[in-house]
């Protein structure tokens, strides 16, 4: 020890180590044996040194095991947490294994933590220690009793826990960072309560009752219909969380408010996820107050001017950051990576040419009869990119001073659908300062984009939606009248990609029965006569929303009507025998389209060639135009071209291709024949395989990825490890246990 500590100090760890040794005589589990009196020291220390501390006792995560024991307040706020592990557990994070290292990974970047066995006590910020870790000496808490001790620097280590305030947040990065765990434990809170609300009604208590099943209820009605618990507690801890981003980056205080208040003071720029905040807040709150008033004062803490003055592309990649730190698993499932920008870009500048070249739109976007839809918006980059460019335009063919009147023209006509409500609040916090930037404003009432599931009926009538999301509730209505009767000349984006993915088509894939001629799946346009054996591959979140598209763009309008539409995606349709139904629909629905092969290097490419880093699918840009005048008689001229070499090679070149680059080549022309070159030679007159094969079939498939490994002593080591687990929940995650095989 440096220097003696205070007799007070002494005297409370040697208090301390009386009662903790009586209590470890005892039966009971050896954690939560010392909590009590462990709890009482810290409480005291705080008294000693000015400070009024309550421990609040965090309720456990039995699904998961991470949450942290102990919530504290100081002075009335929350301030961080405490973790507490069985005495003489080691607090070495190099030798966590299982849950514990499972825990350590989720707790440890937690902006204020200690972590503690009663005689060794450790504290982290943001996942880094602070100075060196105390240690009581004297012995074990099993038998030190009286002469447990420590020095000053016990007390040096909880000043610093108790006086912790959030500091400043001035990168995007930071932000994701601190916020995500936060996040999570939230998260965590809601999953806890409505397990004991499903108690309960087991128990006997009335099921009308639990506030929050039924928040849970209308959740899944609105956005999804087979969402689990988990997926509700997911939706809940995102909606409010970039609520309280959108609101602190628009200057909302959250020191001093409740957040009925800060709902109330987003309602004028940003209504929807305003009332989303109170309708999952109001009288539930208390419920979750230590996650959500640690998580208030950190979002308080962001300093958004710093981080508006980064690159242009700040919030670009906000969202992907924040699944990725917070759930990577979730992130995969979700399909959410974001398009890079050099690709958005170059999209939406081929899109505007196909405007300007095949469709007489001489101004392109700003064209006041074009009307565009992102059905899969995520963070908006679709749209902001179109608002970036026409600004450049109208900049350079009408001067600066025309340029806030158009794009506030423009914005009327740009429409999103989002089922996520994170990304959707990144949307609208990226497109509120893009439009304060260019001094435009947004159309009465706001953007027009919705948090919706663009696959669901567009004629459900809006008395069958939920009335406790009522703000959720008029998006959908608002989204659905969009979808069934405006016209719209231009689909965009990048649609998720899920395979397997039966069931979660919604009105593209099931149809509706009670709406007569609309009674028949629309998917079925993809499908040709005597393929079925095949089409199983058109059960791919990407394929259903190439469907809506293509509906809404050229089914659902007038036989005269013109649009586009421009999708990346997974380009399986180019040549896949089950995609030839969706060949020959957009061979006879369209007048031209345009293949741009970015993977040509095939699947799982070197990363250093793909243009989603994270991807391993091979990739296409396909855009599809359909003029006033079309013979469905005659196939559409299908052009093709392959992008090779790494990825800044390929944005380079797509950046430079023009739709008369002499690059592109003719693909096939048969109906049903892939969107690919025809050959060169008389290959296409010699039979396929399949043609020569009386059935097909892709064989085994273990589904899971670790039983594959080009070295067999790999594959022997990964099979010893699940065959010697002992734990069964580590041994399921080892296995990679799913519903299916």
């Amino acid at each position: 020890m440096s220097d003696s500590a205070p007799q007070w100090l002494v005297d409370l760890v040697s208090e301390f180590g009386v009662r903790a040794k009586s209590l470890l005589a005892g039966p009971g589990e050896r954690e939560a044996t010392i909590r009590p009196p462990l709890d009482h020291m810290v409480t005291k220390v705080g008294e000693h040194i000015g400070r009024v501390v309550v421990m609040h006792s965090e309720v456990r995560d039995t699904e998961r095991h991470v949450r942290p024991d102990y919530g504290v307040q100081v002075g009335g706020v929350i301030t961080g947490y405490v973790e507490v592990k069985a005495p003489k557990v080691s607090l070495d994070p190099n030798s966590f294994r299982g849950r514990n290292l499972e825990q350590w990974n989720r707790l440890s970047d937690l902006p204020n933590l200690i972590y503690t066995n009663g005689t060794e006590w450790r504290l982290y910020r943001d996942s880094e220690p602070v100075d060196e870790p105390v240690v009581f000496s004297g012995g074990t808490l099993e038998t030190a009793g009286a002469s447990l001790a420590t020095g000053p620097e016990f007390e040096a280590l909880l000043r610093q826990f108790f006086d912790w305030e959030p500091t400043p947040i001035r990168t995007v990065p930071k932000l994701v960072a601190t916020v995500a765990p936060l996040t999570r434990l939230l998260r965590g809170d809601v999953i806890e309560r409505l397990h004991e609300e499903r108690k309960a009604v087991e128990g006997g208590a009335r099921a009308d009752a639990q506030k929050f099943s039924g928040l849970a209820h209308e959740w899944r009605r609105l956005l999804f219909p087979d969402a689990t618990d988990d997926r509700f507690a997911d939706g809940y801890a995102q909606t409010v969380t970039f609520a309280l981003l959108l609101a602190t980056s628009d200057g909302v205080k959250l020191s001093g408010t409740n957040l009925h208040g800060v709902g109330d003071a987003m309602r004028a720029r940003h209504s929807l996820m305003g009332r989303a905040l109170q309708l999952l807040t109001d009288d539930m709150a208390d419920d979750f107050r230590i996650s959500l008033e640690l998580l208030t004062r950190v979002i308080d803490a962001i300093d958004w001017d710093r981080i508006r003055a980064s690159p242009r592309d700040t919030y670009l990649y906000l969202y992907e950051q924040f699944l990725e730190e917070y759930d990577p698993d979730l992130r995969q499932q979700s399909g959410s990576y974001y398009t890079p920008l050099p690709v958005v870009e170059q999209m939406v500048r081929l899109t505007e040419d196909v405007l300007k070249g095949f469709l007489g739109r001489t101004t392109g976007f700003s064209d006041p009869n074009v009307t565009v839809v992102d059905p899969a918006m995520g963070t908006g980059t679709y749209l902001h990119a179109i608002i970036e460019q026409a600004s450049d335009q109208i900049r350079s063919q009408e001067g600066q001073g025309a340029v806030a009147g158009r794009v506030t023209d423009l914005a009327t006509r740009l429409i999103g659908f989002e089922l996520q409500t994170g990304p959707y609040a990144v949307a609208e916090l990226r497109t509120s300062d893009m439009l304060r930037r260019i001094g435009a404003n947004p159309p009465p009432g706001g953007m027009r984009t919705y948090v919706t599931n663009t696959l669901d009926d567009p004629y459900l009538e809006s008395d069958q939606l939920g009335s406790h999301f009522r703000a959720i509730s008029d998006s959908r209505r608002l989204a659905n009248q969009v979808k069934a009767n405006t016209p719209v000349t231009v689909v965009i984006g990048n649609p998720p990609y899920r395979e397997k993915a039966e069931g979660e088509g919604g009105w593209v894939e099931a149809g509706d029965e009670a709406h007569g001629d609309r009674r028949r799946p629309i998917l079925d346009g993809f499908r040709a006569e005597g393929n079925g054996k095949f089409e199983y591959v058109l059960k791919n979140l990407y394929v259903y929303f190439w469907r809506w598209a293509t509906w809404k763009v050229f089914d659902s309008a007038p036989e005269t009507a013109e649009g586009v539409v421009c999708f990346i995606s997974t380009n399986g349709y180019q040549r896949g025998p089950g995609f030839r139904g969706m060949r020959e629909y957009l061979r006879r629905t369209c007048t031209a389209g345009w293949i741009i092969d970015v993977s040509p290097e095939g699947h799982r490419p070197n990363v250093a060639t793909r243009v989603f880093p994270g991807v391993q699918q091979t990739l296409s840009i396909g855009i599809f135009v359909r003029g006033s005048t079309i013979s469905h008689d005659t196939p559409a001229d299908i052009s093709y071209v392959a992008l090779s070499g790494r990825r800044e090679d390929k944005y380079r070149a797509l950046e430079t291709l023009t739709l008369d680059s002499p690059l592109w080549r003719p693909a096939r022309t048969g109906w049903q024949d892939p969107f690919t070159p025809a050959a060169e030679s008389s290959w296409d007159d010699y039979p396929a395989l399949n043609d020569l094969m009386p059935w097909a079939a892709p064989g085994v498939k273990p589904n899971r990825t670790w039983v594959y490994a080009p070295l067999a002593e790999t594959l022997r080591a990964r099979w010893g490890s699940l065959v010697a687990e002992t734990d069964p929940d580590e041994k399921r995650r080892l296995f990679k246990e799913s519903e299916a095989p």
